[in-house]
């Protein structure tokens, strides 16, 4: 089952390494889709991974007992089609390219698969058409 983690972490445990723990504990190969710190030691991580569901249960205890707060990601992109504009903004800065515009009608379209979650469509969308479902 592919997965994916959504990983917070605190001054006190920035220095921790999630990649470290899932390869050396569970034998996984994660890609890291994003990992953000902020001044102040705090952030976010979003790893996507490969396992069953048993395994991916067994790491996000294991990175909890360590401190971080890690739970399974289940992201839906809310698309308000009354206030969308269809201008494509959410498009242009998406970087998954998650978000597109259908080629005949010009209508929203999306793959929540890909999603990463990092809010860039909501940010670039005038309207306010965009929400994160998490």
């Amino acid at each position: 089952m592919d997965a994916k983690l959504k990983i917070d972490f605190n001054e006190g445990n920035v220095q921790g390494s999630v990649a470290r723990i899932l390869v050396s504990e569970f034998d996984l190969v994660p890609n890291i889709l994003k990992a953000q710190i902020e001044g102040d030691g705090s952030g976010i991580m979003i790893v996507s991974i490969n396992a069953p569901e048993e395994v991916i249960r067994k790491c996000i205890d294991r990175l909890n007992s360590l401190g971080f707060i890690a739970s399974k990601m289940d992201v839906h992109i809310l698309h308000d089609d009354d206030r969308c504009w269809s201008c494509g903004a959410c498009t242009s800065v998406c970087p998954t390219k998650t978000i597109y515009l259908d080629k005949d009608t010009f209508e929203f379209r999306a793959h929540p698969d890909t999603c990463i979650a990092c809010g860039s469509c909501l940010d670039a969308c005038p309207v306010r058409a965009l929400s994160l479902n998490q």
